[in-house]
């Protein structure tokens, strides 16, 4: 994928993993376009990148139509807008599950749905979703945002098989846990794998599209769960309970 000259929307670029993709992108000659709810934080961004803003919470129904009007033909879209919730199942509210539920995987799924005529018409282009790792390995006390960013996995994996004749690629990058304001939160206590630093996962957002590779986990070695799961279920099972 040629990244000079192209034009990228990134969602989510206010801050955390979107705005390194943000910046990665820019360093690698894009034109970026950034989208997020805080706007000081945008404009800030966008004088450092020169880049365009739009300021839309996607939680509204009617926002990813309008980002993908408002940014006009792209070239890549990245989705790294999402929210993460931890606890006990039974303490979610309804609303807490609605609202997972459409920022993370209704939204980039809308947004998709209105870019990619723009991108069939002209042969060419690339979609990106940041996932996580728990949405390829279950994950206690995270259960609906695993939920969603394994359906946003399989969503990606079918829309590149739909799309893989047309000029169109499609990446997934799933990262372990990433240094950013949710884990600001949270006391991460595992010493494997070690947090992420965002810029990290950010150029490797960026490699994957460039290089066209279909899914990446990062660290690469923790591809060995999903593939545990998959073929020694039992043994897998056991770790999980073990090592949650």
């Amino acid at each position: 994928m040629r990244l000079r000259d192209s034009i990228a929307l990134v969602t989510g670029s206010s801050r955390g993993i979107g705005a390194e993709v943000a910046r990665e992108l820019s360093r690698r000659g894009a034109h970026v376009i950034l989208h997020g709810r805080d706007c000081e934080r945008l404009r800030a961004l966008a004088d450092v990148l020169g880049a365009r803003t739009i300021t839309a919470d996607l939680l509204d129904p009617e926002a990813p139509r309008r980002v993908a009007c408002e940014a006009g033909p792209v070239d890549i879209v990245v989705h790294c807008a999402g929210s993460g919730w931890a606890g006990d199942i039974a303490a979610m509210t309804e609303q807490d599950i609605d609202r997972l539920v459409r920022l993370n995987l209704t939204a980039p799924m809308l947004l998709t749905s209105s870019v990619l005529p723009g991108m069939l018409a002209a042969g060419r282009g690339h979609i990106a979703f940041v996932g996580s790792i728990a949405g390829l390995t279950p994950v206690a006390h995270e259960a609906v945002y695993a939920a969603t960013k394994s359906g946003l996995l399989t969503y990606a994996d079918s829309l590149r098989l739909e799309v893989a004749r047309r000029g169109i690629t499609v990446s997934t990058t799933a990262p372990s846990a990433v240094d950013t304001d949710f884990w600001k939160q949270r006391h991460y206590e595992r010493r494997i794998p070690a947090m992420l630093a965002a810029d990290r996962v950010g150029r490797t957002v960026v490699d994957v599209i460039e290089d066209e590779v279909p899914r990446r986990v990062i660290p690469r070695w923790l591809a060995v769960a999903p593939a545990l799961r998959a073929f020694a279920p039992g043994l897998y099972r056991r770790l999980a309970l073990r090592f949650g």
